[in-house]
């Protein structure tokens, strides 16, 4: 049969024949009972037929077989022989459907048996269902069956091992180290082989074990940098058209990481990427660069496309520090010099009017010499320098991303941030739409206060508002004695990392670049992201090292974990649960005593109330001559003194009391 209803429909059919065959030489009447009409004819048909019979008074006499149904109807019950039929029919259906429940050969169910209680039939039953022989003995079935479990088990046990064995290995290496990444990935963004969204951190497989110690990407790009402690430089997203670094049209790939094979050999620390170039930054202070040319962002005084990096030989300064905007690039020299190059408009490029609108090679920024340049950003068309007590910021002034109050003009110079001014500066970051300064507040040491300023219509400023002109205090990490170290701004969402290394994130969270759970699409109020400098899915996360922000994505790299292990883990969590248990029981058992005590003081004061009762006056309320209830022992209810009844006596009096009331009045 095709389906559990025809089995039904079938069994049921079955049984019905049989029960129809059992009862077809039985006679029924008008109203469907059986008569006995021949019987009654010949009442000694019975005792004849049994003495013509040789073995008739024996115990070994061949009863005719009688069915269910024929009993019913010759036991005198209402049940007719239809309804015996219906009934047989139905135990049938039940013991069919009972069996098909049975998962006929399963491990995980015959594990809980005693496989020796089974009958013949079911052991044969489980036997085919593994592919096993079903000939032989009760024994043999059960000895077979024994061993084809054991078999499974062993075979389930060697996979447990296997897996275990790999899971460790790729603990081991992740917690080395690793890259990891969330948000959209419509580009392969993300490094993790597909174009799908994560909303919470993945780890890049490719990079479990290779000590990644910075991270870069770009909002307009959608691609990703990622550089070892072996100086080796990964690139992945962008659709494989971003600056890649890799020759030729790189089509495919580029979900997943790829060796920029260029840069081998040259001791890379730092990379930083625009819309379509990239720069490199060697140990020694080389400068490197690579992609289109287009409005001079490669700095090599040409306007050609270079698709792999290429050291920039013009450039004589040792380079310290680099930052890359959507079409501009800004460095830092180890003399302390800032140098720009690329798209001018805005003023981004903080050199003053140029006749042109670009600028191919690099020229220096005239920061004032009393000042000691510390670190430089770029934003989308905006830049900002900040020395050892004050920050600079110069290029577009629209939104207040520059940080200069009401007044949203551009800058082609860098001007400086009046309420900056004195302040110790840790750090900064420039986004597309506005900025973030970490202030040093004493007795703080390498963390303090963050400002942000700008705007953030996916409260990406951490405030209450969505604009501010000047740098403003996110009091929401401050107000939790949050001390920030580093700060990330990326197109619509922030990160930050506090002293202790935790990393916060706030803003657009429309795709999950947060990395947490966040209700809304977009949130101003700063939350930690629970999942480093902790064990998840049984594997050590380190805390975070480097931090880049895309278009709604985040890549972070992480150190190695230093935490306790998984087993270590584990038992510090049953210790705590112990402890938590133990004074579980310690408060239910005080809060036991205590019921206790109440109830033991509840019943004394009862007992004393009886006492009290019982050896009490009760005074009559109707006549005051009356000394007290004394009732009379023909009627009970009526007091002997006074006549009253006893419901007039409601007046108690201690026996004690009246009797210091007698000595009194003596």
């Amino acid at each position: 049969m095709s389906s559990l209803a025809e089995k039904l429909r079938a069994a049921a059919a079955a049984e019905k024949l049989r029960s129809e065959a059992a009862i077809s030489g039985d006679q029924k009447n008008d109203d469907g009972q059986k008569t006995s009409a021949d019987s009654n004819e010949n009442p000694n048909s019975d005792s004849e037929n049994m003495a013509s019979h040789p073995n008739a008074d024996s115990d070994n006499v061949q009863r005719p077989r009688i069915s269910l149904a024929s009993k019913l109807s010759s036991s005198g019950s209402n049940v007719r022989p239809r309804a015996a039929t219906k009934l047989l029919a139905a135990v049938a259906v039940a013991k069919f459907v009972g069996d098909v429940n049975i998962p006929w050969g399963s491990y995980s169910f015959l594990e809980k048996l005693d496989i020796a209680t089974l009958s013949n039939e079911k052991l044969r039953r489980h036997l085919s269902a593994r592919g096993e022989s079903t000939d032989g003995a009760k024994m043999e079935l059960i000895d077979r069956l024994a061993d084809s479990l054991e078999e499974e088990r062993k075979r389930e046990l060697a996979i447990k091992l296997e897996l275990e064995a790999k899971h460790r290995q790729i603990a081991d290496l992740e917690e080395q180290g690793a890259v990891y990444s969330c948000g959209k990935n419509n580009v392969g963004q993300l490094g993790l082989g597909d174009l799908d969204d994560r909303r919470v951190f993945t780890a890049i497989p490719f990079t479990r074990g290779r000590q990644c110690q910075h991270v870069s990407t770009s909002p307009g790009s959608n691609m990703t940098l990622a550089t070892t402690e072996n100086h080796e430089v990964f690139c992945w997203g962008g659709g494989g058209m971003g600056p890649m670094g890799i020759k030729g049209k790189y089509k495919s790939g580029f979900d997943s990481p790829q060796l920029i094979t260029k840069l081998n050999g040259e001791d890379i620390v730092m990379t930083s990427i625009g819309a379509n170039h990239a720069v490199a930054m060697s140990e020694g202070g080389d400068l490197f660069s690579w992609g289109k040319g287009d409005f001079g962002v490669l700095g090599s005084g040409e306007l050609k496309k270079t698709d792999t990096p290429k050291f920039m030989d013009g450039f004589n300064l040792t380079v310290a520090s680099i930052s890359c905007g959507e079409q501009h690039t800004c460095i830092k020299t180890s003399q302390g010099g800032v140098y720009t190059w690329g798209h001018a408009a805005n003023g981004r490029l903080g050199v003053g009017d140029l006749d042109t609108t670009f600028q191919p090679s690099p020229l220096r920024v005239q920061i004032p010499q009393s000042h000691v340049v510390k670190k430089v950003a770029c934003g989308l068309e905006h830049t900002l320098v900040s020395t050892q007590l004050t920050v600079f910021s110069f290029g577009s002034g629209d939104g207040g991303r520059l940080g200069h109050g009401p007044d949203h003009s551009d800058r082609v110079v860098p001007t400086e941030i009046v309420s900056m001014r004195g302040s110790h500066i840790l750090d900064i970051s420039a986004g597309t739409w506005h900025s973030g300064i970490v202030v040093n507040v004493p007795p703080m040491k390498g963390a303090g206060y963050l400002c942000t300023f700008g705007s953030g219509y996916k409260g990406q400023l951490g405030l209450e508002t969505c604009q501010t002109s000047t740098p403003t205090l996110v009091t929401a990490l401050c107000n939790g004695q949050v001390h920030v170290r580093s700060v990330f701004c990326g197109h619509s969402h922030n990160a930050a990392i506090a002293s202790d290394g935790i990393l916060w994130t706030w803003g657009s969270n429309k795709h999950g670049a947060l990395g947490r759970s966040v209700e809304e699409e977009f949130t101003p109020q700063p939350g930690v992201v629970a999942e480093f400098g902790t064990i998840v899915d049984r594997i050590g996360r380190g805390l975070p090292r480097s931090v880049a922000l895309g278009r709604e994505y985040t890549i972070v790299a992480t150190s190695p974990y230093d935490g306790p292990t998984e087993e270590e883990a584990l038992r510090v969590l049953e210790m705590h649960r112990q402890r938590d248990e133990a004074e579980r029981k310690h408060r239910e058992a005080v809060r036991l005593a205590k019921e206790e005590e109440l109830m033991r003081l509840r019943k004394e004061e009862m007992e004393r109330k009886k006492i009290r009762y019982l050896t009490s006056k009760r005074l009559c309320t109707m006549d005051p001559r009356c000394p007290g209830f004394t009732y009379e022992s023909n009627q009970p209810s009526v007091c002997r003194e006074c006549g009253f009844s006893v419901v007039y006596h409601t007046i108690v009096v201690d026996q004690d009391d009246d009797d210091e009331e007698n000595v009194h009045r003596e």
